[in-house]
């Protein structure tokens, strides 16, 4: 029933832009050219260690100097976290639009090539819990990394499952969502990682606990590179 609701709903608005419902939308998307142009863009210099911006003279900034770093090698990200931004993440997320994942996804395909990270040999999705999945109906970030992988022509690999439910991270402070992660993930195909470079698909970027625990996890199976991707930086 959701999904037939979602679909006449799209089917209703397909020639109306997703954020103004005014405009046509352009092209190989569900945004038109003038809200594209209005979506706000993250502040340069950036970290190199999480992509957020940068709040000294260093090549980190003080949450991942404070950290000790990350554990992937890269980060990209596309918008922050604000404004109509987040309204749309939103809407992607927890209100069944899932037409935006096109949008976003060819986003973060044009900023990992801008950003020359190298050729990653496989897209990894975050997974949700098999409950929260049944629920939703999808899983937000297996559609990003679904489209995605079209856009850098690689394939999709459902290694890394939910081992437990947790708490939705959006919840809790930053200690919180560490020990939330904590034994979160298991990653199967180890043999199908090794000495790989994975390109892990979120939808946001905060804190990182969520990635960092999945990343930990590839580090596990002997992934050789991790770089992260996520449309939005919080």
């Amino acid at each position: 029933m959701r999904a037939a609701v979602r679909l006449l709903t799209r089917f209703a608005l397909s020639d109306v832009c997703s954020v103004c419902l005014a405009a046509a939308p352009v092209a190989d998307s569900d945004v038109c050219a003038r809200c594209v142009s209005r979506l706000p863009a993250l502040p340069t210099p950036r970290c190199g260690c999480c992509g957020g911006p940068l709040d000294g003279v260093l090549n980190a900034c003080g949450e991942c100097l404070r950290a000790g770093g990350r554990p992937w090698e890269h980060a990209v990200s596309v918008f922050p976290l604000t404004g109509v931004v987040r309204e749309l993440v939103h809407r992607f997320k927890y209100q069944g639009h899932t037409y935006l994942a096109p949008f976003f996804a060819a986003r973060m395909a044009e900023s990992w090539h801008r950003h020359g990270c190298g050729a990653p040999d496989l897209v990894v999705p975050v997974p949700l819990h098999w409950f929260r999945h049944m629920c939703r109906g999808y899983n937000h970030a297996e559609l990003l990394a679904g489209c995605l992988c079209r856009h850098l022509g690689l394939d999709l690999g459902r290694h890394v499952r939910r081992r437990r439910w947790t708490a939705q991270q959006a919840l809790l402070d930053f200690t919180a969502r560490q020990g939330n992660m904590k034994d979160a993930f298991a990653v199967r195909g180890n043999d199908r990682l090794s000495g790989r470079h994975v390109l892990l698909v979120d939808d946001v970027l905060t804190t990182g606990a969520t990635l960092a625990a999945v990343t930990q996890q590839l580090r596990e199976a002997q992934v050789a590179t991790v770089s992260v991707i996520t449309a939005a930086r919080g």
